[in-house]
């Protein structure tokens, strides 16, 4: 059936593709054979016919042209499952695997067995190399810790790295080391649903739940698991219990989200996914949106990055007063231009920074798309922009647009007042160049030999004609820079941070020196009128000019880093960078990065992860960590099948371990500048800076398993 399925979608994507036709809305039959036969002829003319230029431009980026004349023959019948699968928005009920699920409640005794028999099948299931690789893994950690949490942490963390037959082979055998741990239990149950095994995880998850009730986690998961069984009123019963303890649960309401579709209620079905992308975005859910009529906007998203107030460091720049008189003009204007040396000195640095910059952006960025399109002719995945830029281009788009895109306006009645002020300096100095001239005229005959010579007078009427103007439009002046600068500062700081979570490390080092020249040019552009003393005043002493300083820029680096790291890898994030490694002794083992050359499409599901500093508080076990909740220090990890699509820092405020519940632990973006603790470090309620989380031998790490395929692709799927 898998292999049946990837070579339809592999034919219905050609097309499509090829075509760019939108998806159809669903019909009552598929295209027959012969139809999608001759929809490959008219596909491969196309790529017969394309020009040289083109074949050469796609060898040279590495693009093999696609070729539409050995596609597997399919009948009528399959394309039309194919497409009935493709169109179903809930699993049918699969009375036969429901049936197999025993009614006796496991127990302390059973469980073992149950275990053991479950993990016999699943390994049948699974690839020689993952078994074998699988095993070592296991033998590592269980000689180095003898502990069954850390093994079971390690199986965790392999799902989470994408390597789900790993994952499951090493929680099995966790699990049988240790019957008795909840968490793996859980945990391997979750793995179990999400990969076509929801029979084998209802019995495992039953028995979780009777030792926790109330549990967000283990009621969504059992809810997950009665989804792909096709049994949705039971689904929906535990889905909506977990809701009901968790109103913003990232996977209960994604799934529930379908089942209200699939009733026809729309608009239930949109806030569900509203609920579940609050706090945990992914891609997924933003274009489920989209298909169903909603655009995703920034007051839907939570977002736990703090801004600062001044990343750049710009409101530390200063420059001269703007001069009232002729006294002030005389020693302000010589300021004036060195200060306008200094910022033509720091912009020609800069300018070269910015060169150099660019090439290393340019290098990278090609890297990056041959990397791009050499991942995708394999399988595999890369990520086209930043793991967080999805979500941030959606949350933070107003630090660019605007709220409802009126940045630009308000931009250009800052420019337009700015002009205006510049008009009316221009008539006031008309107008005191009619007084001078009246002046002069009116003492040009007193000078001379044997005349008053009034230089007092004459100077003092000129010079008060001077600061007249000089107050007047240096005043009007000051304020419209004033106004536009302070607008312009804002500006670019917003852009600098939204920059930071939207480019890559190298992109934003361009950026950011952009920003500091766009700043610098500013300032430096700041029109001041100077005015000298009258032609009849007589030459005095000036005073000393005040020496001259330019400040120097911020640079912006992340403040929030947070690490998961495992036995077997890490997972960092960053503001633009989300990296995953594996530790080396695994890489030793032959544990590559892209061992079995699958991609998270292939035989992962949506899911998330809470990561927490300890098992227990005190000694007092209280089951598997929820995502409303936080543990002193945790992370939350969203996944979907593209792989990790967000992370969520979360701290305890005060309270003890899993009753501290997070509700105002976010900035939205609007609220520029949170609380602050003495250390200068961010002091708003739940939010940490900087966290790393270990899961080792007393870490925990609770799996929240998500929507699971409507046509039974999981790679355990035919699993009896």
């Amino acid at each position: 059936m898998k292999k049946f399925v990837f070579v339809t979608g592999y034919v219905l994507f050609s097309v499509a593709f090829l075509f760019a036709q939108p998806k159809p809305k669903q019909s009552e039959s598929a295209p027959t054979q012969k139809e999608m036969e001759e929809m490959m002829r008219e596909a491969q003319k196309e790529m017969d016919n394309l020009d040289p230029e083109t074949k050469r431009m796609m060898d040279s980026m590495g693009i093999k042209v696609p070729s539409f004349n050995s596609i597997p023959q399919v009948t009528d019948a399959q394309l039309q499952e194919a497409y009935e699968n493709e169109n179903r928005i809930v699993p049918e009920k699969d009375a036969g695997r429901i049936a197999g699920i025993s009614k006796i409640p496991l127990t302390n005794a059973s469980m073992p067995a149950f275990l053991s028999a479950a993990h016999n099948k699943v390994s049948v299931k699974l690839g020689l190399v993952s078994k074998t690789k699988g095993e070592e893994i296991y033998q590592s950690i269980k000689t180095q810790h003898h502990s069954p949490v850390a093994t079971g942490n390690t199986a965790a963390a392999l799902w989470m790295m994408g390597k789900a037959e790993l994952a499951l082979y090493v929680a099995g055998k966790a699990c049988i080391d240790d019957p008795t741990n909840t968490d793996n239990i859980n945990n391997y149950a979750a793995m179990l649903s999400m990969s076509g095994a929801e029979q084998l995880s209802i019995p495992l998850l039953n028995s979780v739940n009777k030792r926790f009730p109330k549990n967000s986690t283990v009621l969504n998961n059992i809810g997950q698991a009665w989804f792909g069984l096709g049994d949705i009123d039971k689904a929906n019963n535990y889905l909506d219990s977990a809701i009901r303890i968790y109103a913003y649960h990232p996977q209960a309401n994604y799934t529930k989200s379908f089942i209200e579709e699939s009733k026809d209620h729309e608009a239930a079905a949109v806030e569900a996914v509203k609920r579940s992308i609050r706090k945990s975005y992914s891609m997924e859910k933003q274009e489920r949106l989209k298909n169903l009529g909603y655009k995703l906007k920034s007051d839907d998203l939570d977002w736990d990055h703090r801004m600062p107030q001044d990343p750049l460091g710009l409101e530390k720049f200063n420059w001269p007063e703007y001069p009232k008189n002729v006294n002030q003009s005389i020693v302000l204007e010589k300021e004036w231009n060195i200060f306008k040396e200094k910022c033509e000195e720091e912009i020609a640095v800069l300018r070269e920074q910015q060169k150099m910059l660019e090439e290393v952006a340019q290098i990278t960025g090609e890297k990056r798309m041959r990397q791009l399109i050499q991942a995708s002719q394999k399988g595999q995945r890369v990520d086209p922009v930043p793991p967080l830029a999805p979500k941030a281009m959606i949350k933070l788009k107003y630090l660019v647009d605007g709220k409802d895109g009126h940045l630009a306006a308000a931009y250009q009645r800052k420019g337009e007042a700015l002009v205006m002020a510049y008009s009316q300096v221009e008539d006031l100095q008309n107008r005191r160049e009619k007084q001078i001239d009246a002046i002069r005229k009116k003492y040009e005959d007193q000078f001379g030999e044997g005349k008053p010579n009034p230089f007092d007078v004459a100077c003092g009427e000129e010079n008060a004609a001077n600061n007249t103007f000089l107050t007047a439009s240096n005043s009007l002046l000051q304020q419209a820079c004033t106004d536009y600068l302070n607008f312009v500062r804002r500006k670019i700081n917003d852009e600098t941070y939204y920059y930071q979570y939207t480019m890559w490390p190298e992109e934003f080092e361009v950026a950011q020196v952009t920003a500091k020249l766009s700043w610098l040019l500013t300032i430096h552009a700041q029109k001041v009128m100077f005015q000298d003393k009258g032609a009849w005043c007589q030459p005095e002493e000036e005073p000393e000019m005040q020496a001259f300083k330019l400040a120097v820029f911020d640079d912006v680096h992340c403040m929030y880093h947070s690490e998961f790291k495992s036995f077997v890898g890490s997972i960092r994030s960053d503001c633009s960078r989300t990296t995953t490694e594996l530790d080396l002794k695994f890489l030793k083992l032959g544990l590559k990065q892209d061992m079995d050359q699958k991609t998270f499409a292939d035989q992962f599901m949506t899911c998330s992860v809470e990561v927490g500093a300890g098992v227990s508080v005190g000694s007092k076990n209280l089951g598997p960590l929820k995502g409303e909740l936080s543990a002193g220090g945790s992370l939350g990890l969203e996944f979907d099948r593209t792989g990790l699509t967000d992370v969520i820092i979360k701290g305890a405020a005060s309270a003890s371990l899993g009753t501290d519940v997070i509700t105002d632990g976010n900035n939205k973006g609007e609220n520029r500048v949170g609380t602050e603790t003495k250390d200068g470090s961010a002091g708003d309620v739940g939010v940490i800076q900087d966290l790393q989380v270990e899961a080792g031998v007393k870490g925990q790490v609770s799996i929240i398993s998500g929507k699971s395929s409507v046509a039974g692709t999981g790679i355990l799927s035919v699993l009896n």
